[in-house]
């Protein structure tokens, strides 16, 4: 089996601008995951927190499932570029609410998340199917981890771009994080269309493409859908109960400010950013790698997390968040793989959103739960949010088990 290097793999035109593309859109996200949840805690407490984002993550359990059926249907470039779009105008939104003042904050602020952390889900699926459908198989693990590389660098350089200059010029650093996603926009504008005309919306009625869908979940069987279910539901109210908590635990119970805060995230960026092409490696060396990548990724993660929670050291507490989210790099290109291995190309977006649908749904509820367990006790928020990234060892023992299964019947 041949494999593709890394540079070879960039210098292809819809790896290389997704790369860049990820990277502009890092530059605002990597910012606005710390800046944002603080700012919101700032003027309307955990409460207007778990409001927001519950709300955002409804939008974007919806948006999601349209996402896929039209990228699957009229083309992954299209959903890309408006996913970019809404970056920019939620970005735009949380500057015009930080200018008008603390009650059009809160108005304002709910819809800024909304479109950073909602609408612009709507190319769910739209990236894997492009990166895909843009290389072949074998090096998929290598190609998602060097577009999320892109991302990843762009998150360290914004954290600590934005979080020094927020402190000084925070009205500045709220126009830079509007210009980010910008760019993103007129990057994504000149990718390459991967969907086949022949296979494109205007030959195939929304009906028939739903049916198409059903037909190929029942294919792959009760065992495996379930279990990713199980892991997804598992890891996204893991991450929606306590991920909006991290920048204010530090921040109480430390007393850390921005400029120090947006050094931690930096760090954290910087080792998700060494361990992506680690885990490209990982999930392609191997024929089931990405089940690797999925135990790296929760169980282990977990278990740096609990320790998070227990500590009351700081250097302790800063380590080992940084490694328990750096270590989730593994679940991300793990399961990604996982997913392109077993959809086919006609409805591997829908699908793969619809997945995604399920996790946002635990974003709806999470923030909620976890803002109620971090007025009464924050320690509880992240201790819950470990042990359910634990238990996740039980469902990919069954997906490990199905594909394994499934590779005996084939010979």
């Amino acid at each position: 089996m041949n494999k593709t290097s890394y540079f070879f793999l960039l210098c292809k035109r819809n790896i290389a601008i997704m790369v860049l593309s990820n990277m502009a859109i890092g530059l605002m996200d990597g910012p606005m995951r710390w800046l944002l949840p603080l700012l919101l805690m700032e003027r309307g407490g955990p409460f207007l927190v778990g409001l927001s984002f519950s709300i955002a993550n409804l939008g974007d359990t919806v948006i999601a499932l349209l996402g896929g059926q039209f990228s699957d249907r009229f083309g992954r470039k299209i959903m890309l570029v408006i996913s970019s779009f809404f970056y920019t105008i939620g970005s735009l939104l949380l500057f015009i609410a930080f200018w008008q003042g603390s009650l059009n904050f809160i108005i304002i602020g709910m819809i800024a998340t909304i479109f950073i952390y909602g609408l612009s889900g709507i190319s769910s699926g739209s990236t894997l199917a492009l990166i895909t459908e843009s290389i072949s198989e074998e090096d998929a693990g290598k190609a998602l981890s060097l577009v999320s590389f892109g991302g990843l660098m762009g998150r360290i350089l914004g954290s600590s771009f934005i979080g020094i200059l927020f402190n000084t010029k925070p009205v500045e650093a709220l126009i830079a994080m509007t210009v980010f996603p910008a760019i993103s926009v007129l990057l994504r504008l000149q990718l390459k269309e991967t969907l086949q005309l022949k296979s494109m919306g205007e030959n195939i009625s929304l009906i028939e493409h739903l049916k198409g869908t059903i037909n190929t979940v029942k294919m792959l069987g009760s065992l495996c859908i379930l279990s990713i279910v199980a892991l997804i539901i598992l890891n996204g109210l893991s991450l929606a109960i306590c991920g909006n908590y991290y920048s204010p635990y530090i921040t109480e119970n430390f007393g850390l400010d921005s400029a120090k805060i947006g050094v931690i995230f930096s760090l954290l960026g910087l080792i998700q950013l060494l361990l992506t092409p680690v885990a490209g490696i990982v999930v392609d060396k191997y024929e089931y790698g990405f089940l690797n990548g999925l135990i790296l990724g929760n169980v282990f993660s977990g278990g740096f997390l609990l320790v998070f929670s227990l500590t009351h050291l700081p250097f302790v507490a800063v380590l080992s968040m940084i490694i328990s989210s750096g270590l989730g790099v593994f679940h991300s290109i793990g399961y990604d793989v996982m997913m392109a291995k077993i959809l086919e190309n006609r409805f591997r977006a829908t699908i793969y959103s619809g997945m995604m649908a399920v996790w946002n749904m635990t974003f709806i509820l999470g923030p909620v739960v976890g803002s109620i367990l971090y007025s009464s006790n924050p320690k509880l928020t992240f201790i819950i949010a470990s042990a359910l990234l634990l238990v996740t060892f039980i469902p990919i023992g069954k997906i490990g088990y199905y594909f394994r299964n499934t590779a005996l019947i084939n010979k």
